[in-house]
């Protein structure tokens, strides 16, 4: 009854904060429609939290420390026109570590499906290949159902030369326009990489294949010449769609196809939720709704030579509880000299993080404005650092919370995507601090999905600029 009621109570505010539905069309004339999917696993309560928390500072800690390194590897290797395509993609969300995920097929003719995770912090397209592939403790949901790609029953599976400058984007991607020492003496196939993301990896070669999404409303879309990255073995994961900003991320080639810009709108994937969701994301022209005003703040860019291509940075120049406007140190919110700082927006990461001396800020100041009794031996369980139990209580207040963005675009979160449910009686800051982000070079700050979700979130790569706008994204589409 508690539970049902907090539900209630977060459905009710969250009600009241959403004011207008819109909806995208698909005129036939440059769209795709594609339905969107949530994955779910057996994992409940305590455990699936802390399975949670530990993936984002994973995440956190790849980002920091060479995520998408890229290293020479000696192996054996065993329709209609697009431009100015729209492209719906379906999303489906591992409840471990809350991705989504996207399912496409490559290959002539086109293979069996794929369920690649939907990552806007990483580049490369890269997918279980060959007979001989190997998933090293990958999660049994996703990788016992995925497929596997054969290229060498494909009639459209060429391997991409040194001088393709799809090898060049996977090898020169410094800012200072130096290739690395792979390419230097390289001749003949593009050479194979090590692809690190931090706690997980993948090993293969660069190939150029037909790219099929799967249509909503039935048929397939062709893109030719497509880079994908040809995985014999990984670890801990079985795939990844990259949708960040370098040149083999999935927007960047199919960039001029879809009008440079796409979108997604994130269901909720509290603990009490239904599972089996759909969520939705669209590539092209109509991510950009004609009928409702977005929010808008500018992609920033990161230019120390250190410093990845690959994260969208967004100006967060503070934060308001209840009201009340947080003085964040500015050294955090801003780039140094090595490029270490700033805040990114990641689809990868499950719960935002902060360093340290921001998030201490946080959880003092909704600490001393939330009343009910604090459950420490929750926040020990689950890594989470400030529980509450709401045991008895009948009017649960919870003070606003604003992300204040450059620009001056605020976006208030309903306190669904500030506190999660954790059990019948108790809930959480799904918010977390950690000491990687003070070090190193890299961003300071990560918004992630969970407080993502419920929001139309545009991608609008074309005029450099984050849009959002709160929306319920069961009812989009």
């Amino acid at each position: 009854m508690v539970a049902s009621k907090l539900k209630l109570i977060f459905l009710i505010l969250f009600s009241l904060q959403l004011s207008v539905i819109f909806s995208i069309q698909n005129d036939g004339t440059n769209g795709i429609s594609m339905t969107l999917h949530m994955s779910s696993d057996d994992l409940q309560g305590y455990e699936r939290v802390a399975k949670m928390v530990q993936a984002s500072k994973d995440r956190a800690w790849a980002l920091k420390h060479g995520m998408h390194n890229h290293h020479h590897m000696k192996m054996k290797r065993k329709s209609k026109s697009l431009k100015e395509m729209s492209v719906q993609e379906s999303l489906y969300a591992s409840s471990v570590s809350v991705a989504y995920f996207i399912k496409f097929s490559v290959g002539t003719p086109p293979q069996a499906d794929l369920l690649l995770i939907m990552d806007t912090g990483s580049d490369l397209v890269w997918v279980p290949c060959t007979g001989n592939y190997t998933c090293n403790n990958c999660p049994q949901d996703i990788s016992a159902s995925n497929g596997v790609f054969l290229p060498g029953k494909s009639s459209s599976a060429q391997n991409v030369k040194c001088a393709d400058p799809k090898c060049k984007e996977l090898y020169c991607r410094n800012a200072n326009g130096r290739c690395s020492q792979s390419l230097q003496s390289c001749s003949g196939a593009c050479p194979d990489y090590l692809y690190t993301y931090g706690k997980g990896s993948t090993t293969g070669h660069l190939v150029s294949e037909t790219f099929t999404l799967p249509l909503e409303g039935g048929g397939r879309r062709e893109v030719k010449n497509f880079g994908v990255g040809c995985s014999v073995v990984s670890s801990k994961i079985s795939g990844i769609a990259g949708f960040g900003r370098g040149g083999l991320s999935m927007p960047s080639q199919l960039g001029p196809l879809i009008g440079d810009k796409f979108a997604y709108c994130l269901q909720s994937h509290q603990l009490f939720d239904d599972q089996n969701k759909s969520s939705r994301m669209v590539l092209g022209d109509m991510a950009v709704p004609k009928d409702i005003p977005l929010n808008y703040t500018p992609f920033l860019i990161n230019s120390s030579v250190t410093a990845s291509f690959s994260h969208y940075y967004i100006g967060l120049e503070g934060v308001s509880i209840g009201g009340k406007r947080l003085k964040l140190p500015s050294n955090l919110l801003s780039f140094d000299s090595k490029g270490n700082g700033g805040t990114i927006i990641d689809s990868g990461t499950s719960f935002t993080i902060f360093p340290e001396a921001i998030y201490k800020q946080i959880v003092d100041n909704f600490a001393s404005q939330i009343a009910h009794r604090r459950a420490p031996d929750l926040e020990a369980t689950t890594g989470l650092g400030l529980c509450y139990n709401f045991s008895g209580v009948e009017n649960i207040q919870l003070p606003e919370f604003a992300f204040l963005f450059k620009g001056g675009s605020d976006m208030v979160l309903p306190d669904e995507n500030c506190f999660m449910q954790i059990a019948s009686d108790s809930f959480c800051l799904a918010m977390l601090n950690t000491s990687i982000l003070e070090n190193a070079v890299g961003p300071a700050a990560l918004l992630g999905n969970y407080q993502q979700q419920n929001f139309y979130i545009l991608y609008d790569r074309e005029k450099n600029r984050l849009g959002f706008t709160q929306q319920n994204c069961k009812t989009f589409g």
